[in-house]
């Protein structure tokens, strides 16, 4: 008899914590808030961003400029180029072009990237930009 208390017991237990019950027991469930899952402050945060990535392609305007993008929530001013390695003086010269409109908001840097993936340049606010070696 001791040995089918037991096991109702465990059985008890294991219903309980599984969370098998009436509807209503338990914890409340937690939904989302209403609407796409982003706050009512992401849109104009995001425009923004977007915003200094056009500024800065209509200000910076050289035929070696790939793409402007923003990245790490609007922080940095990612500039890619079809400059090869060795054209660091090049990128120095876009970045500080980049640097005259970039630096509103949350956004305080500049990478300029030629077309092998390497950063030529950066920059940060309140700095000149710096050309790597």
């Amino acid at each position: 008899m001791e040995r089918v208390s037991r096991n109702a017991l465990l059985a008890i237990a294991l219903v309980i914590s599984s969370g098998c019950g009436q509807a209503g027991s338990g914890l409340p469930s937690q939904s989302p808030p209403p609407g796409d899952g982003q706050s009512a402050t992401a849109a104009p945060a995001q425009e923004s961003c977007g915003e200094t990535a056009d500024k800065v392609t209509q200000h910076a305007r050289q035929p070696e400029i790939r793409s402007v993008t923003m990245q790490g929530q609007c922080t940095l001013v990612s500039i890619e180029t079809t400059l090869g390695d060795g054209e660091s003086s090049t990128a120095k010269k876009i970045c500080d072009s980049a640097a005259e409109v970039a630096y509103s908001g949350d956004t305080n840097s500049i990478s300029v990237q030629g077309r092998s993936g390497k950063e030529l340049s950066v920059g940060i606010a309140g700095a000149k930009c710096l050309a790597q070696p």
